[in-house]
């Protein structure tokens, strides 16, 4: 009896990633952040839920004990403590830059503050943005399946 593998359709969707993956792309992601500046960041700001887990990693790899959380919900920015005086730069973090919504609401909201946005992975590669640091660009439309999502 020959043995047949069948592939569901979701799988040709899908994009998973393992710990692995992760650890080599906050790797990535942090030799960028090092090449592109020379700033020694005050706080890390993760962009929750996709955020977290690379924020503390990536504050783990630059030794930033400073992290804060933040929740986008309908376009609005909530539950961020915006008395941060003491704070020059900021590095902003999130799991994915898709399709630019969040970044430019990010940027909105930050803009009288001197920050970088880094991501784990791009879904394309980003118009010349000085801003934005991203550890892999994908070239490809599948969802990306973190291994935090993956039950």
């Amino acid at each position: 009896m020959k043995k047949v593998t069948i592939f569901s359709d979701q799988h040709l969707k899908n994009d998973y990633l393992d710990w692995d993956d992760i650890e080599n792309l906050v790797e990535k992601t942090v030799i960028k952040i090092k090449k592109n500046n020379n700033k020694k960041y005050d706080l890390i700001i993760g962009i929750k839920k996709g955020g977290i887990i690379p924020a503390i990693l990536i504050a783990r790899e630059l030794d930033i004990k400073d992290i804060e959380f933040i929740t986008i919900r309908r376009n609005k920015i909530l539950n961020f403590n915006k008395f941060h005086k003491d704070k020059k730069y900021l590095l902003i973090i999130d799991d994915i830059y898709d399709t630019g919504k969040t970044f430019s609401l990010v940027n909105e909201y930050f803009k009288r503050l001197e920050y970088d946005y880094a991501c784990l992975v791009s879904r394309y590669k980003i118009p010349d943005n000085n801003k934005i640091v991203t550890g892999k660009i994908l070239n490809h439309k599948k969802w990306i399946v973190f291994p935090w999502e993956n039950g």
